[in-house]
């Protein structure tokens, strides 16, 4: 299959001239006959080298490098291991969602609730570019443990936190190592796995990633109810040091590794390849919104100067660093030639509206389930799984059938057609829905969000060649993570809104400031007698007009559905 590149790149025959020494005709049963390279071909590489000559055959290194990869049980233990880290990273992204309600008693307090899973996503953003960067100067696999152990540390702090400002600071430290270990494993796919098997085995890791992540409310529930929620994280803290060890000891020297000429460099220079005044420019800025989004309407007023201050600083900071950005060029953390391709601003919009979606239903869809329903976390996580059904099978459903037509296109408009219908009919819901209405809505979400999922990454592959792909899947990465992000942390505002509306307006006299600072599950022995379910019709109301959000950004994804670029899978040119 032959690789696209924008219309400027060069073509392999013109890319690889200083690399490959000769070349003669395929070998049938000889790989190692057919062509001879030079020495520095595993390290140097034109910026759009693609990985297939024009007339469909695999490219004149593929063989040959091969004898570079890790083989046999250090092959099979690192693949192991990375998928260990892909369960640990899809289980802690989200499985806070279902430890909410727990959380909230713990520390008596409903007002930091967004932060308890935007502290992780807002660090996970601000600095995923930047390691992506640094995976090109420093040793991968060294680089990769010191994130793990970052990682580990924050999820330590996060299970034995004492406070709800302690719990957030552990999940912040979290998101600095998970930042290099989510970029970091997919590096270490690629250094470790031949490029023919790359596609089997990181396919099977993203979805191994992907079925992690949708199961862990369910999971977290069963530890809720037989522990406590300090098991969901304290769970992973043996996984990660089991990852650790095995990397640390069983994996080999990287022979394959791109950047050998990088790691030479001198500490200074590696500094300026990080692009960190971006990252300084880039952080602060995304900090700012999101505080003034968390804020505005609760704590402070919209009008309230300390939120106008916020709002100007972070458009500011984030004109400065597109203007940085630009003036960098080629050589800019995010290229703005990559930046505005159509695929790719569509996949990141489409992306981010999905995700989004997502973590907004699992979110206050298990303070529906615990506190307006009353029930257990491990039903509320039994609950989910019909959402986690409906996901699972068009994902696979829409893998299939795009490698049979080419196209992946068409299931944008599944999604768009869909996914509206289905969030809507979840803002229906009320104290009395029957479980059929439960268990059919969610499923019909997560069936329409999974036909399209995995869309933006496959145009991102598609539209760009090999080495400028990772870039391209990085801005989608990017946009799946900062959606939820700016969501959660504006329905966080809405829902209070809503809350003290509604709880005014149908139990007048309740101390709505009590309610405010305990938990969930407290509401029932607190308010008791005839008024508790007056209160609890308050909280059913507020959680489905929040419900009206995700529903918005369904509607949206026809943005990114009309724009995507039609194009096959199947007849990508160079």
């Amino acid at each position: 299959m032959a690789a696209s590149t924008s219309a400027s790149s060069p073509t392999l025959t013109e890319a690889s001239a200083a690399q490959v020494t000769s070349y003669t005709a395929p070998t049938p049963g000889h790989p190692s006959e057919q062509f001879e390279v030079d020495d520095t071909y595993t390290t140097l590489q034109a910026p759009s080298t693609t990985n297939a000559n024009t007339d469909g055959q695999p490219p004149a290194n593929e063989a040959g490098d091969e004898l570079h990869y890790p083989q046999g049980a250090a092959l099979y233990s690192t693949i192991a291991a990375l998928i260990i880290v892909l369960i640990i990273t899809g289980l802690d992204i989200t499985i806070v969602a279902v430890a909410i309600p727990s959380l909230s008693n713990q520390f008596k307090t409903i007002a930091d609730i967004g932060w308890y899973s935007t502290a992780l996503r807002l660090v996970l953003c601000s600095f995923t570019f930047m390691f992506g960067k640094m995976y090109t100067v420093f040793h991968v696999k060294s680089l990769f443990l010191a994130c793990m152990i970052i990682f580990a540390v924050g999820t330590a702090v996060s299970t034995f936190a004492v406070s709800s400002s302690m719990f957030i600071v552990g999940r912040a430290i979290c998101g600095f190592g998970f930042a290099g270990v989510f970029t970091g494993v997919w590096a270490l796919f690629t250094l470790t796995i031949p490029l023919r098997q790359r596609a089997l085995y990181g396919g099977i890791g993203g979805g191994i990633e992907a079925v992690a992540s949708v199961s862990a409310p369910l999971l977290g529930g069963v530890l809720i109810d037989r522990f406590s929620w300090r098991a969901c994280f304290g769970l992973l803290l043996p996984f990660s040091a089991i990852a650790i060890l095995m990397i640390f000891f069983l994996l080999p020297p990287l022979k394959a590794q791109h950047n050998v000429e990088n790691l030479k460099m001198p500490l200074k220079e590696k500094l300026k390849q990080m692009d960190l005044l971006g990252t300084a420019l880039f952080v602060p800025s995304i900090t700012c919104l999101l505080l003034a989004l968390q804020w505005a309407g609760t704590t402070y007023g919209w009008g309230d100067v300390r939120i106008v201050v916020l709002l100007v600083i972070f458009a500011v900071l984030l004109g400065v660093f597109g203007w940085w950005q630009y003036r960098a060029g080629e050589k800019a953390t995010l290229p703005i030639r990559i930046l505005g391709m159509r695929s790719i601003l569509a996949g990141a919009w489409f992306a981010s509206c999905c995700n989004s979606t997502l973590a907004l239903v699992e979110y206050y869809m298990s303070i529906y389930f615990q506190g307006v329903r009353g029930w257990t976390a491990a039903r509320a996580g039994i609950m989910s799984l019909p959402m986690i059904m409906g996901l699972t099978i068009s994902t696979l459903l829409s893998g299939a059938l795009t490698t049979a037509i080419g196209y992946y296109y068409p299931f944008f408009y599944g999604t768009t057609l869909l996914a509206p219908v289905a969030a809507g009919l979840l803002t229906s819901l009320d104290i009395d829905s029957s479980l059929a209405k439960l268990l059919c809505y969610q499923a019909l979400l997560g069936f329409a969000i999974g036909l399209g999922l995995q869309g933006p990454q496959l145009a991102a592959q598609t539209v760009l060649s090999e080495q400028e792909s990772t870039i391209g899947l990085a801005i989608v990465s990017f946009a799946s993570q900062l959606g939820p992000v700016l969501f959660i942390s504006a329905s966080t505002t809405l829902f209070q809104n809503r809350l003290d509306a509604e709880i005014s307006q149908l139990a007048p006299g309740t101390n709505i400031t009590s309610l405010e600072h305990m938990g969930l599950s407290d509401i029932r022995t607190y308010i008791g007698g005839d008024r508790l379910r007056d209160v609890l019709l308050g909280y059913d109301k507020a959680v489905t007009q929040t419900l009206y959000l995700p529903l918005a950004l369904t509607c949206l994804t026809v943005v990114a559905t009309v724009a995507m670029e039609r194009v096959s899978i199947k007849k990508k040119q160079s």
